[in-house]
Parts: structure tokens; C-alpha cells; sequence
């Protein structure tokens, strides 16, 4: 397994446009153990509410072994009880960070929501946010906290998928901001692409590296949307084969339907050794 791509595809087989039902998903996020992929497969990505079945099902699928590590996504203003939980669950079940929603459209309350999390010690907490609320300074509230940002880069209307100048204004202030993020929904393929069935241009997760790699070595926000919206995948192999890897402190990881799918994707481009995906 590449380095670069180690724990890098969270698996939110549960999640729109795959939901997967719940033990389908974890009796395959188990099962993969005994692939060579399963290097590069982070945490189950589970809501809060999934969290005592999912305890059930773990139960029977981990029999003594290596617990399954999930991410619980968080109903903003329930971070709380997704600490109490995260004590209570186990040992089969290991929570390994919180994915806390804010209220984006309520200035004091998503504030007071970060400054909530920025006191939790025991569990990294990614906070998602909105494009609106990254420009009202919600990173500035994050920077030196040790929380992390998630951002969505898609969904199921077009409507939910940032413009490559959204998207790169984001990724240039959380590196700015020394602010550490994961990105979910939309990222299929490695090269930015156009899906024929519904029209919707997805975002390349290579473009988003290689975006954020720029971004680190201070090339500015022009330079930064010119690499999400590249569509050689000559171009971007390059610059991946080039690449020191620093990508990965800024972007840690991204959640994903079908970790099987961006992981081919890499394959097809030589980034990934053959038979890997």
C-alpha cells in the first residue's frame, strides 16, 4: 500500500448514494481485513443513533478479535452524548472520532457549538461546515484547537457540489488556518469527471491532493482551482508521482459509498500496485 493513501478511503457505506444496510456494512468493513485494501480503509462511518445496533451486530462479527473502529457523525448540539457513548460502547465497538453537524444558518449558535468541541481532549472532532460559514471565519475559531474540519464536496443535487472556486477558497484557509480536514460525498473517481446519468461534475479527489498540496506551498487560490478543475489525468499522475506526500496532513481522508471505487480508480492510473482495488 502506497504511504500516501494509508487510512485514507472512511468507509460510509451507509451513507446516500450506497445505503448499505447496517449489517451489511460492517460485516463487510470486517470482512476486507483479509484484503491487501483493507490498508487503506479508516474507520466505519456510522451516525450516532446507529451506534447500539451497530454495538449488537460488532458483538457477533468480531468474536474477541480487532475491534471496529467507527466515526460517529453527530446531530449538532449532541456532541455530548456522543462522548458519553463513546464510553459506554466496546469492546468490540471503538469510536475513534466525532463527525459534529453545526447549525450553519445561526451565527451564535454554530460559534458556541466550536468552541463546545474545541474543549474535548479524549477524541479528535471533525466539525462540518458550510462554505458561508468558513468565510464568516469559523476556521479562525479552530486554529491551535486541535479540531479538524469536514466539508462536503457533493451529493445526491447538483446544487450540493462546491464550485472549484468555493472549493478551492476552503481548501487555501483551512491550510491557512493549520486546520486539518476530511472531505465526503462526490468523490468517486480520482479525475475531476462529468457522471453521464445525471449530469453532475464530481470533483476529483487527485485534483483535491494535488489542490492541497499547492495550497501548502503557498501557490495561492488561482493556482489551487486551475489543479481541481484538470482533467489530463497525465498531468495530475505526474504531479502525484512528484509529490512528497504532504498532501495527507492537510487532507486526511475522505468518506466514501464504495471504498472499492476510488481505490480502482487510482489502480487505472498506476497509482495503485495491480490487483490492489
Amino acid at each position: 500500500m502506497p504511504e500516501r493513501f494509508v487510512g485514507f478511503f472512511d468507509d460510509a457505506a451507509i451513507f446516500p448514494p450506497g445505503l448499505a444496510p447496517l449489517e451489511q456494512a460492517l460485516a463487510d468493513h470486517v470482512a476486507r481485513r483479509a484484503h491487501r485494501l483493507d490498508e487503506a480503509v479508516g474507520p466505519a462511518v456510522l451516525g450516532l443513533d446507529n451506534l447500539p445496533e451497530a454495538q449488537r451486530i460488532a458483538a457477533a462479527l468480531a468474536r474477541g478479535g480487532r475491534p471496529i473502529d467507527v466515526s460517529a457523525v453527530t446531530p449538532a448540539g449532541r456532541l455530548q452524548d456522543a462522548l458519553e457513548t463513546a464510553e459506554r460502547i466496546g469492546p468490540e465497538l471503538r469510536m475513534v472520532s466525532v463527525e459534529l453537524k453545526t447549525d450553519p444558518t445561526d451565527a451564535p449558535t454554530w460559534k458556541a457549538q466550536i468552541a463546545e468541541a474545541a474543549q474535548v481532549q479524549q477524541l479528535p472532532v471533525f466539525v462540518e461546515l458550510t462554505a458561508d460559514q468558513v468565510d464568516a471565519g469559523a476556521l479562525d475559531l479552530m486554529k491551535g484547537t486541535g479540531l479538524r474540519l469536514k466539508y462536503r464536496t457533493g451529493g445526491i443535487e447538483a446544487h450540493l457540489f462546491p464550485t472549484p472556486e468555493q472549493l478551492a477558497a476552503v481548501l487555501v484557509k483551512a491550510v491557512d488556518a493549520g486546520v486539518p480536514f476530511k472531505l465526503t460525498a462526490g468523490l468517486h473517481e480520482a479525475v475531476r469527471y462529468t457522471d453521464p446519468r445525471t449530469g453532475f461534475t464530481h470533483h476529483g479527489f487527485l485534483n483535491i491532493a494535488m489542490a492541497t498540496e499547492a495550497a501548502r506551498q503557498g501557490l495561492g487560490t488561482q493556482r489551487v482551482a486551475e489543479l481541481l478543475v484538470e482533467t489530463d489525468p497525465g498531468r495530475l499522475i505526474d504531479l502525484a508521482r512528484t509529490s512528497d506526500g504532504s498532501w495527507r496532513e492537510s487532507f486526511t481522508s475522505f468518506g466514501t459509498c464504495s471504498v472499492g471505487e476510488p481505490a480502482a480508480s487510482l489502480e487505472r492510473l498506476g497509482l495503485f500496485p495491480p490487483g490492489l482495488a
